[in-house]
């Protein structure tokens, strides 16, 4: 009677976990439903290998089967072993599951969101990062969450920074700086952390903060580390865009910096030590600010960069299909069935991704611009 009762609850459980989890794919990337309206990036395997690889940009929401999807995690093992080589994850994204990217060799360069909860257990372990900047409100580096990553040179640590779990930065032996501006020296009396390393530059806040530092039984170590307190940053950049794909425009950063980028509202939108960060192409031309940091520090001097509209296609005389809009509704015309048809919106956010079957596309959120290609035709129409 027991064993009927358990596989019963079981079977009841799988249902309901059936009905959260309807795995799709948008775009180059794959999700798992973890609410009625929000999604994670999920795992996505074919043939014994990840299929993610290259530069990814995870949008901040997705459309899928008529609902919009805002993207709040990354699940565990996500990109694990993947061929990825640059990530930029959007503040909508709060938690980033264990090994998201372990072992992910290619992947150089990364810009974490800004409302990240807690950096996980082994999340870069074995990656080719190269400089790390760790948002305001993580409070722990968990366990190998950088283990044996090779290139680590610059890693930014937030003020809020409490703990530094066993084998955190366990055999990065090119690391030669750290800047961390939490006030009091963060935890690092487990196993194995900076175990066999020397001559790593810690720059702190200020004289208080070093000398709590150098009374640490960890961080006064002085083969390991040499206590600094903070530089002043003065840098020159000429920020120059240039197109990435269709809705985006690249900008080199570099210069071993972490970067706070601000938006025409002066709101932070971002943090970062990457060597290139992203910009979704706007409906109108947008202006940004770029600050250099160090996280204790900001740079003085602030550099703009503006990105311009989405260049409209050029005409040609070929046929090809009418594109209306309708109550809400984007209609197109003539025979396309299996032609791919792909709907963003003008911030390069991922609507509608399949090939065409009625040439209908409903439920779109209204007043907004979005750009519509179908086959090698492209539209920009407004809803």
């Amino acid at each position: 009677m027991m064993k009927r009762h358990i596989f019963a609850l079981m079977t009841v459980v799988a249902a309901v976990l059936g009905a959260v989890a309807q795995d799709f794919k948008a775009g180059e990337l794959y999700y798992n439903v973890t609410s009625d309206d929000e999604v994670e990036v999920a795992r996505a395997w074919v043939d014994g290998a990840s299929v993610y690889k290259g530069v990814v940009i995870i949008p901040e929401s997705v459309f899928h089967n008529g609902s919009n999807y805002v993207v709040t995690g990354i699940a565990a093992s996500a990109f694990e072993r993947s061929g990825v080589t640059e990530v930029q994850i959007p503040n909508t994204v709060t938690t980033i599951g264990e090994s998201a990217f372990a072992y992910a060799e290619s992947l150089s360069s990364i810009t974490l969101p800004m409302y990240l909860e807690a950096v996980s257990k082994t999340m870069l372990a074995g990656t080719a990062i190269e400089n790390i900047a760790v948002p305001e409100g993580v409070t722990t580096i968990g366990y190998g969450a950088f283990q044996s990553c090779p290139y680590l040179r610059t890693v930014f640590l937030p003020s809020t920074t409490k703990l530094i779990d066993a084998y955190g930065f366990n055999n990065c032996h090119s690391l030669f700086e750290i800047y961390c501006a939490a006030p009091m020296p963060p935890n690092a009396s487990g196993w194995a952390i900076f175990i066999g390393m020397k001559g790593i530059d810690v720059i702190v806040a200020d004289d208080d903060a070093a000398a709590a530092y150098s009374k640490d039984p960890v961080w006064g170590d002085t083969e390991t580390f040499s206590l600094w307190t903070n530089e002043e940053i003065s840098i020159t950049m000429a920020l120059q865009a240039v197109p990435f794909k269709e809705s985006f425009m690249k900008v080199e950063l570099g210069n071993n910096l972490a970067y706070r980028i601000y938006d025409e509202d002066g709101e932070e939108m971002a943090l970062t030590a990457a060597t290139n960060y992203y910009f979704a192409i706007p409906d109108h031309a947008a202006t940004y600010v770029v600050v250099p940091t160090n996280l204790i520090n900001d740079c003085e001097d602030q550099f703009e960069v503006t990105i311009g509209t989405t260049p409209v296609p050029e005409v040609v005389e070929d046929e090809h299909p009418v594109i209306s809009v309708i109550d809400g509704t984007i209609y197109i015309s003539g025979d396309n069935y299996g032609k791919w048809t792909t709907v963003y919106d003008c911030y390069g956010k991922l609507y509608y991704q399949r090939p065409a079957i009625d040439n209908i596309i409903p439920n779109l959120p209204r007043h907004r611009v979005y750009i519509v290609i179908v086959g090698d035709y492209v539209k920009k129409v407004l809803v």
